[in-house]
């Protein structure tokens, strides 16, 4: 999964679960970057006020009236819905120490999980008090912050490592947040008290971490470095010109992401080595840096980077709307964690089509129905700490309603991502069509706003196949897999004409798959009530167990068992293959 921090050195931890943009920049003059680059850094008013990272003062009358208009409006009913939960919640008083050894993660997913849901709901309840200017909310901000800095500034105390830095980071980041958004809610002490906690641990990082060879070169450039870096640079774009140090942290992170982060982070292809999920982290931590870093010092890396930003493995893999309540693997964005769907893609999707004038990214990020809420993940630890995440009040300012939700004339249905060995067929753009995914010769197929065909499992191997080609003529495509020898291979073509997917799978013994739903079955053919129809052609359905799967939800290279609020069991398939021959399935969807 994408929000893992790294086990103690020397191992980096990476969890086994889980055409490119217009390089123009046509913003629209609300969304102009509020800093003057002819101003010197010492007379630049952006530098010397707060609010300033995610708006100016100038910015509050106008992001305020938005809350009843069009969409904003629905995002601002979610942000207020998360922000009354977050006001029942109780500030942290107790510093969850490292302890060592720690065999099966534990210490490291509570310390992780904590800070995570700590500065998730300050950084929520901060956006919600910019965005009202309702004092119960500025001052429930100021309180979370000033309880983080005193439970957490012991962090400053310790060597660091890669195996803390991953959270002690999202620490700076959400108490730079809190203290920008809420800045007038302090006290002159309690304002200084926040800029010490800041500065001791974020430079006890940077002597100790940041200017490192191994973390300032340029081998460390994926999820944790953007992650890591992005982070830090909130926290001196917040200190920028208070405190002396925020000078060279900032220099240091815009020299990392120009030369390392943005030209390396994702592979040409646009994917994330590590996995989809990390994908979707690895945009998080870009935009929370490039938006304020523009907005306080003019500097554009949106523009200079356009090409590495990316978004077509979001644009293959999002296959239908997202209601409230939690999620499961694979239920909106198929080859996804339950904690890394569409709530998770959706303000990056926000913001890529702000910056890009993607309307194909504002399409599919609109179906998130739940745009505005705190993300409350299934993800809670054995010790009851929690993993949220705060992208809410992000969903709110970087959506621009001038961008028009359609995809562009040219937009593709099919891709492919050789460097994750990864395939997608979409049947259309429209919400609950037929979607294919292929990883690593696993197949997923969502039809209906159900994921109706799920290989992926975490207890057994793949078919060792590998995708030899993708082919689309935009009425017919076609994916073929095959392992080394050609012996066992995979087929898959998608008639969009006829909403139909037809998959000949030639490996030996039974095929086991899972399901959302319930489907019915009459002999060889399933039915979901939503219009699905998956026939086995070629083979037989050997067995049906209603509650045959029950996903595991662990962490840790699976040793931490999670305490899951919303665990299910799903019926498990086992087709048997016709003697010495493929297993053919013909999955249709009809109106």
């Amino acid at each position: 999964m994408s929000a893992v921090p790294n086990p103690p050195a020397p191992t980096r931890f990476k969890q086994p679960l889980h055409g490119l943009l217009s390089l123009a920049l046509l913003l629209p003059a609300q969304w102009a970057p509020a800093a003057d680059t002819s101003r010197s850094e010492s007379s630049d008013p952006a530098r010397r006020t707060h609010p300033r990272l995610y708006c100016t003062p100038a910015d509050l009358p106008r992001l305020r009236a938005l809350r009843t208009t069009g969409v904003h409006e629905r995002i601002w009913k979610n942000m207020e819905e998360s922000a009354q939960w977050c006001m029942t919640q109780t500030p942290r008083k107790t510093w969850i120490a490292p302890i060592s050894p720690d065999p099966i993660y534990e210490n490291l997913y509570d310390r992780f999980y904590g800070i995570m849901a700590d500065l998730a709901i300050t950084e929520h309840l901060a956006f919600t008090y910019a965005l009202s200017g309702e004092a119960r909310y500025g001052d429930a901000t100021r309180d979370w912050v000033l309880a983080s800095c005193r439970a957490w500034k012991r962090e400053a105390d310790d060597e660091p490592n890669g195996s803390k830095a991953y959270a002690v980071c999202r620490l700076l980041k959400g108490l730079a947040v809190g203290y920008d958004l809420a800045f007038d809610r302090f006290s002159a002490a309690e304002r200084e008290e926040v800029r010490a906690a800041l500065t001791s641990i974020g430079q006890t990082y940077f002597a100790g971490y940041f200017s490192t060879l191994s973390i300032a070169g340029p081998g460390f450039h994926t999820h944790h470095a953007v992650v890591e870096w992005g982070s830090f640079g909130v926290a001196a774009l917040a200190l920028l010109d208070e405190v002396p140090q925020a000078h060279a942290w900032l220099e240091a992170t815009i020299k990392k992401f120009d030369e390392h982060l943005l030209p390396q982070g994702l592979a040409p292809d646009g994917a994330q080595i590590e996995g989809s999920t990390f994908w979707a982290s690895t945009m998080h931590y870009r935009l929370f840096f490039l938006d304020p870093l523009r907005r306080v010092t003019g500097r554009d890396l949106f523009k200079t980077h356009a090409e590495r930003m990316n978004a077509d493995l979001a644009l293959a893999s999002i296959a239908t709307h997202r209601k409230s309540g939690y999620d499961q693997d694979h239920a909106n964005v198929v080859l996804e964690p339950s904690y890394g769907q569409l709530d998770y893609y959706a303000p990056i999707l926000i913001c890529l089509a702000r910056e890009y004038r993607r309307g194909i990214c504002q399409r599919l990020a609109l179906w998130d129905e739940t745009l505005g809420q705190i993300q409350k993940t299934r993800y809670v630890t054995p010790h009851g700490e929690p993993l949220l995440f705060e992208l809410g009040g992000y969903a709110f300012l970087w959506f621009d309603p001038n961008v028009r939700a359609e995809p562009e004339a040219n937009a593709k249905l099919s891709y492919h991502f050789p460097s994750v060995d990864e395939a997608y067929l979409r049947s259309s753009w429209a919400s609950d069509d037929l979607l294919v995914a292929v990883r690593k010769g696993e197949v997923v197929v969502h039809a209906g706003g159900l994921p109706v065909l799920i290989e992926p499992m975490a207890t057994r191997e793949g078919p060792g196949l590998t995708t030899q080609s993708l082919k689309d003529d935009m009425a017919t495509a076609t994916i073929r897999c095959a392992d080394a020898s050609g012996e066992k291979t995979l087929e898959i073509a998608l008639n969009r004409p006829e909403q139909k997917v037809t998959i000949r799978r030639r490996v030996p013994g039974a095929w086991s798959w899972w399901c959302h739903g319930n489907p019915t079955r009459e002999g060889n053919l399933l039915s979901w009530p939503q219009g699905v129809r998956l026939r086995v052609a070629a083979g037989e359905i050997a067995s049906l167990d209603p509650d045959g799967y029950g996903p595991p939800l662990a962490t840790g290279f699976l040793k931490l068992k999670l305490a899951d609020p919303a665990y299910r069991k799903f019926p498990l398939f086992a087709i048997q293959p016709p003697r010495g021959d493929a297993i053919v399935i013909e999955l249709s969807l009809k109106e």
